[in-house]
């Protein structure tokens, strides 16, 4: 299977590159490529984006993980009470194993407890991880408990990492992997301080008991905004979902104490007013189901800029265009995760050696301004440059081409071609949808 068999939502919905990018590939291509390798790399994060990046570096560079925490994860790293995590008990991925698993390292099937079916949970996919780290050799390389304070470039091709409790270091390259699920994002809505209403985040969420009895208005409709909604149903007198996207209604249609309306627009005491001039009474809690935000706390604003969401500067979404000895794995979402990020790592590791000559800081700066330009130019809001969404598809395609990397294996496409169908056709119940056996039974171990 080649990418030519996909539904058309999937392919180059976008242009990922500016077309001078095009033909600054052509002028490069056949230059003598110097070969840079053994250069101390340091990767911020032991999450699954650091674990990916680590171990394709780790073949060609001498990476350093430095991980905050005592144990590898990132976002999948549980612990007994589920609080400060955007974690819950009842979570499972929306993705089959077999589809979110790194394309280099099978999820075995015995991670998975019996009833999570195809869908792992967190401490499955923690458990994955662990093994992943463990097949690839990466524990020795992680200095655990280190929380990165500070990040400052030295000069033009060094940096100093500066920690919380032990002596900085110092690094020819960065590779940022912090994840984006820690910082939630609360819209501000007129009224909230004032309304006495309990406005809280999907990062709070733990379970449905607390909005037992209750009218729960939940503002989100994305992946956590579907799940929690549905859950919260089981336990609430009525839930009112808020949203703007299509097909909210099909989501919910077995849900009978579940209705579908616009964004609020303003809190009183009263009434929750919406978009669309409806007012809501009798409302008891919020739940906002608004995703999270970009933060990276350790780098300097004259490093980088965040404006809506938008990480400026970067080039194809992972290297700070101005320096591009600072790297980022793992910022786009509404994408299979693990495989991009083992992309993405593949592809800075062409870069980092030389196999992919870039141009010079300037023009890779003009190149990155085009993309945000692009995307400022089309109709949403900026904080959505780093949703891919049914572009991923030609966003890893072109990274592939231009890095002369390994294509996408044919079980990867067919696999996304399938989890596509069937979510198209359930979209209440995917979870419950026998998956093909013969598409995604795992080939035997090398």
């Amino acid at each position: 299977m080649r990418y030519g068999s996909f539904p058309k939502q999937f392919l180059f919905q976008r242009s990922i590159m500016p077309c001078q990018w095009a033909h600054l590939l052509v002028k490069l291509h056949g230059m003598t490529h110097q070969t840079r390798t053994n250069r101390n790399i340091a990767i911020i994060g032991a999450g699954a984006a650091g674990l990916a990046a680590a171990s394709v570096l780790q073949r060609t560079q001498s990476v350093t993980l430095f991980e905050q925490h005592s144990v590898v994860g990132g976002l999948w790293r549980t612990n007994d009470n589920f609080k400060h995590t955007a974690l819950y008990p009842s979570l499972r991925s929306n993705l089959p194993a077999g589809l979110m698993a790194f394309l280099d390292f099978p999820f075995q099937r015995q991670l998975i407890p019996e009833h999570e079916g195809d869908y792992p949970g967190p401490a499955a996919v923690a458990a994955y991880l662990q093994a992943y780290a463990d097949h690839h050799q990466l524990i020795p390389k992680i200095q655990f408990n280190a929380k990165v304070t500070r990040v400052s470039p030295i000069n033009d091709t060094q940096w100093l990492i500066e920690l919380a409790d032990r002596p900085a270091q110092i690094f020819d390259a960065v590779v940022v992997c912090n994840g984006h699920y820690t910082q939630p994002n609360r819209p501000l809505i007129e009224g909230s301080t004032e309304s006495g209403l309990s406005v809280l985040h999907a990062k709070d969420y733990i379970n449905p008991d607390p909005f037992r009895d209750q009218r729960v208005l939940v503002w989100g409709s994305k992946a956590s905004g579907m799940d929690l909604v549905r859950e919260i149903s089981t336990t609430a007198k009525q839930v009112y979902w808020c949203g703007h996207d299509p097909g909210m209604d099909a989501l919910v249609q077995d849900k009978s104490n579940v209705s579908i309306h616009a964004d609020p627009t303003k809190l009183n005491r009263d009434a929750i007013e919406l978009a669309d001039g409806e007012r809501l009474t009798g409302v008891d809690q919020v739940l906002l189901c608004t995703g999270y935000q970009y933060q990276f706390p350790f780098l300097d604003e004259a490093l980088i800029t965040i404006d809506d969401n938008l990480v400026h500067g970067l080039h194809q979404h992972i290297l700070l265009a101005k320096r591009p000895t600072l790297a980022f794995i793992g910022l786009p979402y509404l994408v299979i995760p693990f495989p991009l990020f083992l992309i993405q790592s593949q592809w800075l590791n062409a870069v980092l050696t030389g196999q992919l000559q870039l141009p010079d800081a300037p023009q890779l700066i003009a190149l990155s301004d085009a993309e945000v330009a692009q995307h400022l130019a089309k109709p949403g809001e900026p904080r959505h440059f780093h949703r891919l969404g049914a572009d991923q598809l030609a966003y890893l395609v072109h990274l592939i081409e231009s890095a002369a990397l390994a294509p996408l294996p044919d079980i990867f496409l067919a696999r996304l071609k399938a989890v596509y169908e069937i979510k198209l056709a359930h979209p209440q119940d995917f979870r419950a949808i026998e998956l093909p056996s013969q598409t995604f039974r795992d080939p035997p171990p090398a």
